[in-house]
């Protein structure tokens, strides 16, 4: 039988979804006490309030638990069954996702083993090399650039090249996890890389990172954990039409971004004047198909009229909502306190008429916010 309070007596068992031998004893402990405290926890652990922090983070990002707002926060779990069954849908959906081009790693794989002449592989050792090999291929770019964009970064998130091959032509297309939006200014960056021309969307979750330019050339790290100590530079591989199969699926699942500062465009306006007495005169272009012409011009313009309500500030804040950035981080970019946030989210969501954050996008995705 089960522990409440404790690891299952067979020990640990939520390691096969991402989850610690550590948080799962600390989940254990916020399980058997709805509304602990952080204090509470060390008490109960012996663990230090920051690394109980931390491992409560993790935990929440994973929908295991969730924060009760008050003078002093309290925890409490999720439903076990729904949180952890959610877990493994998405793990299933990776799996799913990463089998759908198995067959095609396979094929590039035993290409490149048989073909002397038919690719090149470089490894790069040392953030400084994979950060050299990352300019030249961006340098030799004529066309298009795809990019899955995660932490960790070799050197520095900032990309100095991005802004001025935009203004030469080459095209960009970046699909980025909310975690890429965490560090200060991150999402400004991205705004000012949209205007610029970039094409940006995002997934709540990437199997790796990667460049490909041209479709012909590809870097990417061969491990995932910090630091990045080596990666690969490919070239004329079969392994890079791969790549580019598996970055065109996960595009077309991903969700577009939108610049901050961008208004949606203005609605056109219903036909007014000599159109009105140009259609009196001829009757016979009085069809349904001009009706409903019409209708639709007018009901895109009661959706610019509710646009107009939205302030900047609540639209920047729908921006990093959409994202999928937590409170924390929404409110290092907004740079304001967790209460403050709370009060504008109220705000939001009056103003779209809206009790929840879902039915919040739901309202932002009806009139076009996102």
């Amino acid at each position: 039988m089960a522990k409440i309070g404790g690891m299952l007596e067979d020990g640990p068992a939520l390691g096969v979804v991402g989850i610690s031998a550590f948080d799962e004893r600390i989940y254990h402990e916020v399980l058997a006490c709805p509304g602990i405290t952080v204090r509470e926890l060390v008490m109960r652990s012996g663990e230090s309030s920051g690394r109980i922090q931390t491992s409560l983070s993790r935990l929440r990002a994973k929908g295991l638990i969730s924060r009760l707002w008050g003078r002093s926060p309290r925890w409490s779990a999720t439903n076990p069954g729904s949180a952890i069954r959610s877990l493994v849908r998405g793990m299933q959906s990776n799996l799913d996702r990463l089998t759908d081009t198995a067959d095609q790693l396979e094929a590039a794989f035993r290409t490149a083993g048989q073909e002397s002449e038919g690719g090149h592989f470089e490894v790069l050792a040392g953030p400084e090399e994979q950060a050299r090999g990352y300019v030249r291929l961006q340098q030799e770019a004529k066309e298009e650039v795809l990019t899955f964009d995660m932490p960790p970064y070799v050197l520095d998130y900032h990309n100095p090249l991005q802004t001025g091959l935009l203004r030469s032509g080459v095209r960009y297309r970046t699909i980025y996890v909310p975690e890429a939006f965490e560090h200060a200014g991150a999402l400004d960056e991205v705004g000012n890389l949209v205007v610029a021309g970039e094409e940006a969307r995002v997934l709540p979750e990437l199997p790796f990172k990667m460049a490909v330019v041209d479709r012909r050339q590809a870097v990417l790290p061969l491990h995932m954990g910090p630091p990045l100590t080596h990666g690969v530079l490919i070239r004329g591989s079969t392994m890079v039409v791969a790549l580019v199969e598996l970055f065109e699926r996960l595009w077309r699942e991903a969700l577009p971004m939108r610049p901050h500062s961008a208004l949606p465009a203005p609605a056109p306006q219903p036909p007014t004047g000599p159109a009105r007495t140009d259609l009196q005169e001829r009757p016979e272009q009085q069809k349904w198909p001009g009706q409903q012409e019409r209708a639709g011009q007018q009901e895109r313009a009661e959706r610019q009229e509710q646009w107009a309500d939205l302030s900047p500030d609540h639209r920047r804040l729908l921006a990093l909502l959409a994202a999928g950035l937590k409170d924390d981080a929404i409110a290092r970019q907004l740079g304001t306190s967790p209460r403050s946030l709370r009060r504008r989210l109220r705000e939001l969501l009056d103003d779209l008429n809206a009790e929840t954050r879902f039915q919040a996008g739901a309202q932002a995705t009806r009139r076009g916010l996102v």
